[in-house]
Formats: C-alpha cells, sequence, structure tokens
C-alpha cells in the first residue's frame, strides 16, 4: 500500500486526493464524467419504470372501478355490521367489501342513496346509520357560516365606532393650547420689559 500523509493521497492514476476524496480512490479508475453518467442513466430508468409498475399494480378484489362521490358519501354514513366501530368507506372486512360492491352495483342501477340507506338500515338495524337519519351536520355549515359572518360585521362596527369616538374625544385641540401658552409667554415678556423699564 502507498504510504500518504494525513492530507495527501495517490490515487491509480497518480492524482492527489484529499482525505474527502477517499471515494473516488474506492470507486476505482472510473472517471467522475462516467460515475455521474450511470448515475444519471440509472435515476433516469427508475423515474420512467415507476409509471408502468404503477399501471400493472393489482386492483383490490370488486372494484373495477373508482368509487364516485356518490358512493363514498353514502359509505361514509354507514357502519360496518361486522364490529360497528367505523364506516364502511374505511373499514376493511369481508362484509364490508360486499357492501360496498353492493352499493356500487345499486348506485350504478340508479337506485337513490336514500333508499339504499333504509334498505340497510331494515336488514341490519338502525345502528348501521353513522349518524340518525336527517341530522347530516352539513346542513349546519352554511347557517354557522353566515352566523359568523354576521358576528364579525357587528363586532368590526362596534370596534371603528369605538376608535372614532376615542379619536374625537381624547384629541387636543390644536388652536386652543397654542393660544394659551402665548397668552402665558406675552404675560413673561410684559413682566420682563417691565422689570427692564424700570
Amino acid at each position: 500500500m502507498l504510504a500518504a500523509s494525513p492530507t495527501v493521497q495517490m490515487s491509480h492514476g497518480g492524482e492527489r486526493l484529499d482525505p474527502s476524496g477517499r471515494i473516488w480512490a474506492l470507486i476505482g479508475v472510473m472517471s467522475l464524467r462516467n460515475w455521474l453518467t450511470r448515475l444519471a442513466i440509472a435515476v433516469a430508468l427508475l423515474v420512467a419504470a415507476a409509471p408502468a409498475s404503477a399501471q400493472s399494480a393489482p386492483k383490490a378484489v370488486g372494484t373495477a372501478t373508482p368509487p364516485t362521490g356518490a358512493e363514498l358519501a353514502l359509505q361514509g354514513r354507514l357502519m360496518a355490521p361486522c364490529c360497528w366501530t367505523q364506516t364502511l368507506d374505511v373499514h376493511e372486512s369481508e362484509i364490508s367489501t360486499q357492501l360496498r360492491a353492493e352499493i356500487h352495483t345499486r348506485l350504478g342501477r340508479g337506485e337513490s342513496a336514500e333508499a339504499i340507506e333504509d334498505d340497510f338500515a331494515s336488514r341490519f338495524g338502525e345502528q348501521i346509520r353513522a349518524m340518525p337519519k336527517g341530522r347530516d351536520p352539513l346542513r349546519r355549515v352554511p347557517a354557522l357560516v353566515g352566523g359568523a359572518m354576521l358576528l364579525s360585521a357587528v363586532g368590526l362596527f362596534w370596534v371603528l365606532r369605538r376608535w372614532a369616538r376615542r379619536g374625537d374625544e381624547g384629541a387636543p385641540s390644536v388652536v386652543e393650547p397654542a393660544e394659551a401658552a402665548g397668552d402665558d409667554y406675552d404675560a413673561r415678556l410684559d413682566d420682563e420689559l417691565r422689570r427692564l423699564d424700570g
């Protein structure tokens, strides 16, 4: 092995490398340009292969097409009847998968979501509903937003009115103090002139 000082090391080509350049000595004769070219090609191949592998990924059983918004909304309103802890849209069990497929098929035939939900409630009981019928919290959102906007407008009006009042009450008159200071100055000047006159 070649003797090397702590700061300089010899490589295969006789070039001097500092200690941080030891990796190039380990790589061997391959130049930096060749190594970076090979790295760029490898990254390009990986990037090109990623979409192909994602397209060939196996689909879940019973989900030939992704669920629509109406399906997901209905699945989110129904509990999984196997354990009653999660809704159908997130629960993974055999019966949940079957019920999701049934919802997909029935909605595809044109049946309404309410009819499907009512049918499930008659088959499994009212506990299948994640929310009691007619109590959709999203119906309250417009009223809550409107109320918050109204309260904000009233609060803003009150604050601006208060600031305007404070500005009128607390602002000193510019004319009065100047006149008062002028009168005081004139009186002192008159007194001093009288003393000097004698």
